[in-house]
């Protein structure tokens, strides 16, 4: 407290008080949104870093051998800290099969052959908020599949860790994805940008 000229002691009031208290509040409740989904979007692109090398090491694995891998054993990547086995996706489809499964408590890491060919690689959220979420990326694609090297966002709805949140709210947005017509019964499947 200060005295003014008149020698009376003065401070702010109540009601400057309750201003100040209101406006921090107001800033706080459009911080904290999106502070959380700038901090769910960084963990996210930590995961996507671990996928496309992963990805890298099968392409690498594959030139030199002439054949694709059949457990991340085989890969030129550290996965020391991924000790776990706990499934984000628990069975893709008949003609699929689980080659791999590996887990950090926070991320499943899963690496799946069809009996068409193809190989996908799948990492998805296995809890938190957005629990039921990942990526999809195709590095061998089979007739009628999408395209080799594509990147996709994923909410699980059924047959492993399901998403819970709005429709959308993962995929497109946080990441901006485009909904494709690969929407199963299992999975809804959004094209990355």
């Amino acid at each position: 407290m200060k005295k003014d000229p008149s020698g009376k002691l003065s401070g702010f009031t109540l009601i400057e008080l309750l201003v100040v208290v209101l406006i921090i509040g107001i800033l706080a409740a459009v911080a904290l949104p999106q502070y959380t989904k700038a901090v769910e979007k960084s963990r996210g692109a930590q995961a996507l870093v671990v996928l496309n090398s992963i990805a890298q090491a099968v392409q690498t694995f594959y030139m030199a051998s002439g054949a694709y891998p059949t457990s991340f054993e085989e890969l030129d990547v550290d996965m020391d800290s991924w000790t776990g086995n706990e499934k984000w996706c628990a069975i893709f489809a008949s003609s699929y099969g689980v080659v791999d499964t590996r887990s950090n408590g926070e991320w499943s890491l899963q690496m799946y052959h069809s009996s068409e060919g193809a190989l996908s690689l799948f990492m998805g959220r296995l809890n938190g908020k957005y629990k039921g979420a990942g990526f999809a990326k195709t590095l061998v694609a089979s007739s009628g599949e999408s395209a080799q090297g594509a990147l996709y966002c994923a909410e699980r709805k059924s047959n492993g860790v399901v998403f819970t949140e709005p429709m959308g709210s993962y995929c497109q947005g946080l990441w901006k994805g485009t909904r494709t017509d690969d929407d199963t019964a299992t999975y809804r499947a959004y094209s990355m940008p």
